[in-house]
Formats: C-alpha cells, sequence, structure tokens
C-alpha cells in the first residue's frame, strides 16, 4: 500500500510543476484597436498602419525571475501594426530596422513580420514579452502560428474582417 501512495504522490507533485500547454488557444485573447496612432515616429510619414492587435495570454505563467523582480504574475502578449499589403516594402524595413538594433537576446529580438492575404502584421517590439526566463520557452509564437495558419482572409482590406475571422479562433477581450 505504501508504494502506491508514493507513485500517486510522484504524479501528483509532477503534474502541478508541469509545463503549461503553450499550443491552448483558450488560454490568450486578443483586441484590435482602430484608431491605433504609432508612438514610435514612422520611418515614412505618408505610410500610417490601418490598425494595432494585440495578442494577450489570460492565464499567467510562473516564472520565478518576473516574480522577484517586478513582483508580480507573468502575461505572455505580442502586438503587431496592421498594414494593408500594399505596404510589403515599407513592412520589411521597419521589421530589418528592429531586428538590427534590439538589444534583446535572439528568441526576445521582435520585429516579426507575419503575411496574410492583403494583411501584413508587424511588431514594432525590440524586446518581446513572449519568453519565460528560466527555460527560454517561447509562449507567443506558437499560438500566432495557429491563429494565422489557415485564416481565411477574403483580402477586403477591412479590420472587421480580421477581427471576424481571429474571432472564431480565440475569445476578443472585454473591456
Amino acid at each position: 500500500m505504501p508504494k502506491i501512495i508514493f507513485i500517486l504522490l510522484t504524479l501528483f507533485l509532477l503534474s502541478c510543476d508541469s509545463e503549461p500547454d503553450i499550443n491552448d488557444l483558450k488560454q490568450w485573447t486578443y483586441e484590435i484597436d482602430s484608431e491605433y496612432e504609432p508612438t514610435i515616429k514612422p520611418l515614412n510619414d505618408t505610410i500610417k498602419p490601418i490598425g494595432l492587435i494585440k495578442f494577450i495570454r489570460t492565464e499567467s505563467i510562473k516564472d520565478k525571475q518576473r516574480e522577484e523582480i517586478y513582483l508580480e504574475d507573468w502575461f505572455p502578449s505580442i502586438y503587431f501594426e496592421i498594414y494593408d499589403k500594399t505596404e510589403l516594402e515599407h513592412c520589411k524595413k521597419i521589421s530589418k530596422t528592429i531586428k538590427i538594433f534590439s538589444s534583446c537576446e535572439k528568441a526576445n529580438v521582435g520585429g516579426d513580420l507575419i503575411l496574410v492575404k492583403n494583411y501584413v502584421f508587424v511588431n514594432r517590439g525590440y524586446c518581446l514579452n513572449c519568453v519565460q526566463s528560466e527555460v527560454e520557452t517561447d509562449y507567443c509564437r506558437p499560438i500566432l502560428d495557429l491563429i494565422f495558419s489557415e485564416l481565411n482572409l477574403n483580402g477586403s482590406r477591412d479590420l472587421q474582417e480580421i477581427n471576424e475571422k481571429i474571432g472564431m479562433k480565440i475569445n476578443k477581450a472585454s473591456r
């Protein structure tokens, strides 16, 4: 009998300390800002994003280093400016500039660029809030792959379409 209790206790402890499922869309939400104005001076004043989309994890992830330094729970997140596909070359320049001038370690460097139909999503963050400090697990990019893969946008150049299609995959943030 004590051997069974020991095995059950071991299994319980291992399950409590296991890494959260990074591919669970239920633990993420999004928000679209159609009135977004960039705080960073654009490379070209005539080219402006049509909006901003934020992806935020709703359940915190244990990160001892962040808890000790910031005294708060950690919620991975990533933001993207949304551009029309006709601005792809401009977006590539933004991405390249961010990657060149970021002082962060490789997995934390921003400047991600995602092309979906008639839209370009560009992350302007020099250092991302996606990678757990202890095990260096990226919690944002696998989720983005799930969200953007097979995202069937018709290309109407309308934020409403993005909102509806992404809303079919994850919950929209409540304000």
